[in-house]
């Protein structure tokens, strides 16, 4: 019987001693999931610390680009210089608001309308003011008038050509001029695909480039402004797209003189010459004619009508063309260079500084 007790007392001693182990196992598993769970809350606060923080961050750029875009509002132009007749419109940057007013602290100088127009009036210097919002912005405008003729200009003979260019005549002018190092001026119509590489040449090798018109036909060009405005639009950008030259030089077909618009629009030229100086286009017409589209017969005729016409004591606009066939001017323009190197004249291509040299308008 005693020794039954004691395998009794035994078992359950070791039974005893076995879940006390149990039960420290299932401690220690409970005290690791609770440690586990404990350090993943810990980790999802801190994220949601960062995320919060990094919001708020987000938040504050945000803001700060709002604050700088509300600061980039500004005007095109800070400064500008126009001539005496010359439109140009300031432009509001940075913002859709539009504009509470627009001042001019110079009225006699240059007025500006509601949308930013503003109109050369007079030589001098204006203030243009805007208000935006709260913010107020300011372009200063100088007007300048019109290059006219002075020390610099006189004896000075400016070469243009109308009407090209041509796969005949207007090469070898070109390579006359180059031989001679002398610099013109070429007024162009439309030209082909196969005549691209002669616009090319005459920007690369330094002459002027300006636009007679898409189109010489008096009927479709002078029967309106807006067909007139889109004839020489159409060129110009199509210029700028060959050569990345956006010429504001400009010659009307017939001149600014031309008697012929009347047949298809009266007092057209009254209104275009007005339009294209508020534009910022500069026209030039000529005071010396070679003839070479009228009366002159020969290149002879052509020399004598340029070299007599000639004079120091101005500015010389010789008009010529380089339309297919005109060898007349062609074999003539190497005489007449070196007619009026040899009388001291001076050759230029037209620029920004060169006198307009208008005719009067008669329509």
């Amino acid at each position: 019987m005693k020794k039954v007790l004691k395998v009794v007392i035994i078992f359950i001693t070791i039974l005893g001693i076995l879940n006390l182990a149990q039960y420290r196992t299932h401690a220690a598993e409970v005290e690791n999931t609770n440690k586990n769970e404990t350090q993943q809350e810990e980790i999802i606060h801190t994220e949601s610390k960062e995320t919060e923080s990094n919001q708020n961050n987000k938040s504050e750029t945000e803001t700060t680009k709002s604050e700088t875009k509300k600061d980039k509002i500004s005007l095109n132009k800070t400064k500008k210089t126009l001539y005496v007749g010359e439109k140009y419109t300031l432009k509001i940057k940075g913002t859709n608001k539009k504009a509470k007013w627009w001042k001019s602290s110079n009225t006699k100088v240059a007025i500006v309308n509601s949308k930013g127009k503003v109109t050369a009036k007079k030589k001098g210097t204006a203030e243009i003011k805007v208000k935006v919002g709260d913010k107020k912005l300011k372009c200063t405008i100088k007007v300048k008038n019109l290059p006219s003729d002075n020390k610099s200009t006189k004896g000075v003979i400016y070469l243009t050509f109308d009407d090209g260019p041509s796969s005949t005549i207007t090469p070898k002018v070109l390579d006359i001029l180059k031989k001679e190092k002398v610099k013109a001026t070429f007024f162009v119509l439309n030209y082909s695909k196969s005549n691209e590489k002669l616009i090319k040449r005459i920007v690369k090798e330094g002459h002027t480039i300006g636009i007679h018109g898409y189109s010489h036909e008096y009927s479709k060009i002078y029967k309106s402004k807006k067909a007139f405005l889109n004839n020489v639009y159409k060129l110009q950008d199509k210029i700028y797209k060959l050569t990345g030259v956006r010429t504001k030089f400009m010659r009307f077909p017939g001149g600014s003189s031309n008697t012929v618009s009347r047949h298809y629009s009266k007092g057209i030229m009254s209104v275009l010459t007005k339009e294209m100086l508020s534009r910022g286009f500069r026209y030039f017409d000529w005071n010396v004619s070679s003839g070479d589209a009228g009366g002159a017969k020969t290149s002879n005729d052509v020399y004598k009508n340029v070299t007599k016409n000639l004079s120091k004591r101005r500015g010389n606009m010789v008009l010529c063309h380089d339309f297919a066939g005109n060898t007349k001017t062609l074999n003539a323009l190497s005489k007449i260079i070196k007619y009026a190197k040899k009388n001291g004249y001076k050759f230029k291509a037209i620029d920004k500084n060169t006198p307009m040299y208008a005719h009067g308008v008669n329509n």
